[in-house]
């Protein structure tokens, strides 16, 4: 008896320092993992902050605040202290704002390449950061998919705007041709998103600016015409 007891000791003397070992592996790999998703979920916020209303729904603002304190309420579980968890209240207000229709709006459309290019990499970013979200903090793939969809129309909204601004500035300068070019390609970017009911009402737009264009290239060729002949 005493010898099975001494057997049994000598053994988990064995393992309690191995298990003690693992379980400290465990706890800094958990604690690098949400250090990472901390600084990703920072990164998020600043990145929401810099998209105009334009270019994102109320929608998928939500859904991103959500996520956001979806990860918050991670960190406070495992005890992992990181600057992000007092932007809680912060998030909280903001999306009580968005429920509530409370929010004040920002319509700022892209002007110039330079904005475009750092839209184009913020929303890159979040369409990175959403893609890998975990079911469990953001909803089915369904929803997430849905979001995913919202944020590369948001892109191409991006691009029209860029487009649309260039091909005014051509026809400023007397290039209706170029500026047609330019309107009949927002237009093929717009249609490729065409399940968004948004892109419907732009649709039309860019169809009346290449008609408004169309005719006065039309008007002047008839002009030339008409100057030949005599």
């Amino acid at each position: 008896m005493w010898i099975f007891v001494a057997i049994i000791t000598v053994a988990v003397s064995c393992l309690i320092p191995p298990y003690f070992h693992w379980k400290s592996k465990q706890r800094e790999m958990r604690e690098r993992l949400l250090s990472r998703l901390s600084k990703r979920s920072d990164h998020m916020l600043y990145s929401l902050k810099k998209v105009s209303d334009r270019y994102l729904t109320r929608d998928t603002k939500i859904f991103i605040i959500e996520y956001l304190l979806n990860v918050i309420a991670e960190c406070v579980r495992a005890n992992f202290r990181t600057p992000f968890i007092e932007k809680k209240e912060e998030l909280l207000i903001h999306l009580s704002e968005l429920k509530l229709g409370r929010n004040i709006a920002s319509k700022d459309r892209v002007s110039s390449q330079q904005q475009f290019e750092q839209m184009q990499n913020i929303l890159q970013y979040m369409l990175r950061e959403i893609r890998n979200m975990p079911e469990s903090y953001g909803g089915s793939r369904v929803v997430i998919k849905h979001h995913l969809t919202l944020i590369r129309y948001a892109h191409a909204l991006a691009q029209r705007d860029l487009l649309v601004k260039q091909a005014r500035q051509d026809l400023e300068e007397n290039k209706k041709a170029r500026a047609l070019e330019r309107y009949r390609f927002a237009l093929s970017i717009i249609e490729k998103n065409g399940s968004i009911v948004s892109s419907k009402r732009e649709k039309a737009r860019l169809q009346k600016m290449i008609q408004d264009v169309e005719m006065l290239l039309f008007d002047k060729n008839s002009d030339d015409i008409a100057i030949k002949r005599q």
